[in-house]
């Protein structure tokens, strides 16, 4: 029976848990990305974490999990392993049964990684105060109306993902834990024999992802110098009180700003090709337009066979037709070409992209979580 390397992408919802088996030896090695769901009534569902963990220990069938990896600090990608250990299990037994080997997490996850690089930390801090900002006049309106900004505003919390990264540098032994970047040397900072690993994404300066924010008024009055919002009749079929909101909030730089704060965590995702036999897999984390960009740049792009799908199938997740061409051209090889959408509807605005699901389509075969709600995963299988 000829060797099958196994992506196990789990229904998380709106989120990312991937298990990756692959054969070396007449083993089983196991590599485990994130685990993680956004806080929010439709992608959002802590319940699916228990069954999902049980698989995992179910497959290691007590063998230590070789490999984990944190792509960025996001809950919809970090949260579930926390849960799981303070929620379903004993103090100190999830950890206890995965054993895990290596960890790997973005670089900017390093505990000492603001003292490093200091533009980064000006950069982040002035988020931390916008976000700050935007969470009390979030606050001020009525739950109804906050609706709309509840799902951004629970990822990027940043106080409840560092619980969250904390939790999971402690997962492995602190001299195999790693904060990973383009270029970084995966030799010997992993026990698999036969897969090979190229880290492709994020740069290791964060600061590279940080865009400048706009003026906020967190009194409600606008942006320094702005001129007063002319109102506005909402489109049919819209609540006028959750559209004047929208307005008001772009006018006061809050939506640029939450999605400002939003991209740059994205944009810090580890994206890795694993290189095993003749095949090539990419894993993206949610990589968005400003990370793709710096990849094509600095020339690391390669043509792939499979593709973890950026950011749950986002328009900002897959890059322009130009940077697709380089890692999933429009070639013969295009039908035996495989990736998956790990995504939910109702969660994100926009999200799935239809567009994007058919730009990507003509060059590969797509599945989606979103196929058959009720699975509990999807494999995806390579021979040897």
């Amino acid at each position: 029976m000829a060797e099958r390397l196994r992506v196990r992408t789990y229904n998380v919802r709106f989120g990312d848990a991937i298990l990756v088996t692959i054969p070396e030896d007449g083993k089983r090695r196991h590599l485990l990305i994130d685990v993680g769901n956004v806080l929010n009534k439709e992608g959002g569902d802590d319940t699916v974490f228990k069954p999902v963990i049980e698989d995992v220990l179910k497959e290691l069938d007590g063998q230590p999990l070789d490999l984990y990896v944190m792509t960025h600090e996001h809950l919809d990608h970090v949260q579930g392993l926390y849960y799981a250990a303070s929620k379903i299990f004993p103090e100190g037994e999830l950890k206890k049964r995965l054993k895990v080997q290596y960890a790997w997490l973005t670089a900017s996850a390093a505990p000492d990684y603001y003292e490093r690089f200091g533009n980064a930390k000006k950069k982040k801090n002035l988020y931390f105060k916008a976000y700050d900002g935007i969470a009390r006049q979030m606050a001020a309106l009525p739950a109804a109306r906050a609706e709309a900004f509840a799902a951004l505003m629970a990822n990027n919390n940043p106080s409840a993902t560092g619980q969250c990264v904390e939790f999971l540098r402690g997962l492995a032994p602190p001299n195999r834990t790693h904060y990973v970047f383009r270029g970084f040397d995966t030799k010997g900072k992993h026990s698999f024999k036969h897969a090979k690993f190229e880290i492709w994404a994020p740069e290791e300066d964060a600061s590279d992802y940080y865009r400048s924010l706009l003026p906020m008024a967190l009194d409600g009055a606008g942006p320094a110098g702005a001129a007063a919002v002319e109102p506005s009749n909402p489109p049919a079929g819209v609540d006028a009180g959750a559209f004047h909101d929208l307005v008001q909030a772009r006018a006061n730089g809050f939506v640029d700003s939450i999605l400002a704060i939003d991209k740059a965590a994205n944009n810090t995702s580890i994206v890795f090709a694993l290189k095993w036999k003749k095949w090539t897999l990419l894993f993206a984390g949610d990589a968005e337009l400003g990370s793709w960009k710096m990849m094509h740049e600095k020339g690391v792009l390669e043509p792939v066979d499979f593709l973890k799908v950026s950011h749950h199938g986002s328009h900002n997740g897959t890059p322009s037709e130009e940077t697709l061409d380089q890692f999933m051209p429009r070639d013969a090889k295009a039908k035996q070409r495989k990736a998956v959408i790990s995504t939910w509807d109702k969660t994100y605005s926009g999200i799935p992209h239809s567009p994007t699901n058919n730009k990507l389509g003509c060059r590969c075969k797509l599945s989606s979580i979103l196929d058959n709600r009720q699975v509990r995963y999807i494999d995806t299988v390579f021979e040897a």
